[in-house]
């Protein structure tokens, strides 16, 4: 990707900073967009100001843009501002691409694997029906759809992440949330359905997949999954990081923490993923990601 210029919406957030550290090693001009103070190699812009954000694009005039920006915590509580930035946000990005006098960049969207929600298939595959459980995956659902409006202009590639996790992570989420009461020791550790089953993928993994994707030439706009094709329940993830610290606190099912809609399986098949990376990413597993996490605490 030498001299490749890619915007990364989102880029100072957990995938978009793993991404832009790939990309920048493959060569490739990266700028990253942020909220809040803009710093090296990042221009702060809200989603919601499509006048700035087309003059970026203008100014950049990059040849990918990755839109990662994104209310992303499932259990976020504020349901406008879940909508607001992802549905209504990406659609603003879409105009800002239009309006913007440069040649018409690639653009690769973040969906999310919660669009499938419960189905029958034990792996789930990219031509299944939307079944999305949650605000948060009914947004990404609103997304995807949004995005064919505009295929006639735009070449737009659509990924949907599994469970990514990995060092950095914010403890809002899950995984990290449990790492850190086996590092800390916790005597108590609340949890919602211990029992649902996830397919994890590393983060580094992801961001290299995603740059490995936009590597090689599509003749036509694709969706795939960002998965490993595994699942572990939340009693595995207790059992790995039990033997990683040699301690484990005392689990407790708290009804704060369990979910009225839970999507009990969400484990991808990466068939369609394998075909255009054309090759097997070779995946870390669980108990090796968790290790790197933990080692990771301070």
């Amino acid at each position: 990707m030498n001299g490749t210029r890619v915007l990364v919406t989102g880029g100072s957030g957990f995938i978009g900073r793993y991404l832009i550290e790939e990309l920048k090693a493959r060569g490739a001009t990266v700028l990253g967009t942020c909220i809040g103070q803009a710093t090296e190699g990042l221009v702060a812009v809200s989603l919601t100001d499509k006048a700035k954000l087309t003059s970026i694009i203008e100014e950049f005039a990059p040849d990918w843009i990755v839109h990662l920006a994104a209310i992303a915590l499932v259990t976020h509580g504020d349901v406008q501002q879940i909508y607001g930035v992802n549905v209504l946000g990406t659609e603003n990005l879409f105009n800002a691409v239009i309006d913007a006098q440069i040649p018409r960049p690639t653009m690769l969207l973040a969906s999310t694997a919660g669009v499938y929600g419960n189905q029958q298939s034990e792996f789930l595959h990219e031509g299944l029906e939307y079944k999305p459980a949650n605000h948060y995956s009914y947004s990404k659902m609103v997304m995807e759809m949004l995005a064919r409006q505009y295929q006639d202009d735009i070449k737009v590639h659509v990924v949907r992440p599994f469970n990514i996790i990995g060092s950095g992570q914010s403890e809002s989420f899950l995984i990290p949330k449990i790492v850190r009461h086996f590092y800390d020791r916790a005597p108590v550790l609340k949890l919602g359905n211990i029992s649902s089953v996830r397919d994890y993928v590393e983060v580094h993994r992801c961001a290299w997949m995603v740059a490995e994707l936009m590597s090689k030439q599509h003749d036509s706009p694709f969706t795939v999954n960002l998965c490993a094709g595994r699942g572990w329940t939340g009693y595995d993830v207790l059992d790995c990081l039990t033997d990683i610290s040699g301690y484990r606190p005392d689990i407790e099912v708290a009804d704060q923490f369990v979910r009225k809609n839970e999507v009990w399986r969400l484990v991808g098949s990466p068939e369609r993923l394998h075909q255009l990376l054309g090759t097997d990413p070779q995946l870390p597993d669980l108990s090796k990601i968790l290790e790197s996490m933990y080692k990771s605490m301070k």
